[in-house]
């Protein structure tokens, strides 16, 4: 044999011996490089996001089965726009950034399969890390929230993911969903607004809670004046308050 099938053969070895190698390696720690993956991918859009966006007055997130059209896009972004009222960082712009996070429990996952549906459980393990990150991190303070995905994630560990309705508002609100959340079909602005309107009326609201990490940490003080700023309107948003041509049910 020369000595260039020799060569192939060896690399040929090489290759095949890596490649099982990966296989075993993908086998054993298939979820946990996926989650790393979903990590990674995250941690880089946002920085790119951070670096180019513009900073929301407040920072509000949908976790939950409810699909977004592109005009219910517009008409929620319109909806919260109207709500807030004014330009709070000083940027000249009144804007209210919003994330939506599609994401099931793993007993609504075990429903639809029973139903028959399809569900991409990689997808939601991606979605799942990146609801962990935004509430670690901070990018989004107030929740929409299905009420299944708003019970798993209403503790971590013995912590409270989510603020008093006490502390957020400065009082105990008539109605209430918990000590922690409220129902969104018992605010006006449900009612009122096309674009809010679209989430279903079991969705409970919240406020992220302050971190260890949050603490003496000014720019997040300031984040935090806006957006209880922000939920206080949204809870108090009344038929005396309602006006503007953003999909009210009023002329």
């Amino acid at each position: 044999m020369d000595e260039d099938n020799v060569g192939k053969k060896e690399i040929g070895d090489i290759l095949f011996g890596l490649k099982r190698r990966w296989d075993n390696i993908w086998y054993h720690y298939k979820i946990a490089i996926i989650s790393g993956a979903a990590i990674l991918i995250f941690i880089i859009i946002a920085i790119s996001q951070c670096s180019s966006k513009i900073e929301g007055d407040a920072n509000i997130a949908y976790i939950g089965l409810k699909e977004l059209d592109a005009e219910e896009y517009e008409y929620l972004h319109k909806n919260f726009h109207e709500i807030l009222g004014e330009d709070l960082n000083g940027d000249g712009e009144i804007y209210v950034d919003f994330a939506h996070f599609l994401y099931m429990t793993e007993n609504q996952a075990r429903d639809r399969r029973a139903d028959g549906s399809v569900v991409d459980v990689q997808s939601l393990l991606v979605t799942q890390t990146q609801i962990n990150l935004a509430l670690a991190d901070g990018s989004s303070i107030i929740y929409f929230m299905d009420p299944e995905a708003y019970k798993i994630l209403k503790k971590s560990g013995n912590v409270n993911t989510f603020m008093p309705l006490e502390d957020a508002l400065g009082y105990v609100p008539e109605k209430q969903s918990d000590e922690f959340s409220i129902r969104l079909k018992d605010l006006y602005c449900w009612e009122y607004y096309y674009g809010i309107g679209s989430f279903p009326p079991n969705t409970v609201v919240a406020v992220r809670d302050r971190q260890n990490s949050d603490k003496n940490n000014k720019k997040m003080d300031d984040k935090y004046e806006r957006n209880l700023l922000m939920f206080k309107r949204l809870v108090e948003y009344d038929k005396n308050t309602a006006f503007g041509d953003f999909g009210g049910d009023d002329e």
